[in-house]
């Protein structure tokens, strides 16, 4: 499972308020570590979040004020949300918007090791008690995922769009180049990768690639219809994977179809067609019934289906004027999380669900 930045599309996948809204939510961890917890800066605003396990999370964010520059805040929590506590930060800047100089979002592979990145890519491994920044990966990192003790960073390296992904064990700072996938380019496109166990999907220049065992890639035959482009996978298992294809924008709209493989993406087929209301979505897939697509325009919108994918109804609407989402995803089949706005802009909120998106609220910090 995964919670990712959402990707927004009006003519295949354009990139939106991100991963995709994207972060990998592994199983938990029966590690301990990170520094002792000190207070909640004043006028925290949370930026992007990463679960590891119902219990562990952090969230990136920055304050309007502080005492030295520049003012990025983590916090983290030990108790599903209920409590926050701050640890150090990277010493770098948040990005104001997608593909500035700054930090987009943060991934943890496990209580110790964590991964924040956008133009610069810092890590701790002794669970946020210290960050350094990496220099391995090259170019603008788009997004990170993690799982089975490996994490995987896909960059954009230069204007063109042109794409790489490299990995490393989670634990170490062993960079490398992912063999068996191709560097891309194309306009308007930006990589993203799903992860459950060593099984893995990644979009590039709009292209699927997926394995199963981490170390073989092949290209999959699925294309989107004409018209359409990929933008979001969601995957229960290795063998349950779903798919989200965005088309015929108009008015601050797509029309969404959802496709499900039983057999790790070598064939999909069409279940059903989300609302139009949304440029593009991120989809999520806590369960094979339940499918949430994350999407925002003149409004912010979660959609869910508790049939996998054949009907959908509105589960959040948010009327905030299309502040969008900039993160999203679940870390069991009941707890989801969603962030809401960009966090150097102004206004943000984290949203929470521990009934499987019934109900959401608003986190308080």
């Amino acid at each position: 499972m995964k919670i990712s930045r959402i990707v927004a599309t009006i003519t295949g996948l354009a990139l939106a308020s991100t991963g995709v809204l994207a972060a990998t939510v592994g199983t938990a961890s029966a590690q301990a570590g990170g520094p002792p917890g000190g207070p909640v800066p004043r006028g925290f605003r949370v930026a992007s979040v990463t679960f590891v396990s119902a219990s562990d999370g952090w969230v990136l964010g920055t304050t309007k004020t502080c005492a030295h520059k520049p003012c990025t805040s983590v916090l983290r929590t030990t108790d599903g949300g209920r409590s926050w506590a701050g640890i150090p930060a990277p010493k770098y800047q948040l990005a104001r918007y997608n593909l500035a100089a700054g930090l987009e979002r943060l991934r943890f592979a496990d209580t110790l090791d964590g991964f924040a990145y956008g133009s610069q890519l810092w890590v701790t491994h002794n669970g946020g008690s210290s960050w350094h920044r990496v220099r391995q990966v090259p170019g603008y990192v788009t997004d990170v995922e993690a799982s089975a003790g490996v994490v995987y960073a896909v960059t954009a390296v230069n204007k063109f769009g042109t794409e790489l992904v490299y990995s490393s064990p989670a634990a170490s700072d062993s960079w490398h180049r992912v063999a068996g996938l191709p560097k891309t380019a194309g306009p308007g496109y930006l990589g993203s990768i799903t992860l459950h166990g060593k099984a893995g999907w990644v979009i590039l220049g709009g292209k699927l690639y997926a394995t199963q065992n981490g170390s073989r890639w092949t290209k999959e035959r699925f294309t989107c219809p004409a018209g359409y482009g990929i933008t979001s996978v969601g995957a229960y298992s290795a063998r349950q994977v779903t798919l989200l294809c965005v088309g015929n924008p108009g008015l601050g709209s797509t029309s969404k179809l959802v496709f499900a493989s039983s057999n790790g993406g070598a064939h999909f087929t069409q279940v059903g067609v989300a609302p139009r209301g949304g440029d593009g979505g991120l989809l999520a897939e806590p369960t094979p019934r339940h499918l949430f697509i994350a999407t925002a325009s003149g409004a912010t919108w979660l959609y869910a289906s508790t049939n996998g994918g054949r009907r959908w109804n509105h589960g959040l609407t948010l009327d905030d004027g299309g502040l969008g989402w900039n993160d999203f995803g679940f870390t069991t089949p009941s707890q989801g999380v969603a962030v809401e706005g960009t966090a150097p802009l102004g206004l943000t909120r984290l949203w929470l669900t521990r009934n499987a998106g019934r109900t959401w609220h608003a986190v308080k910090f």
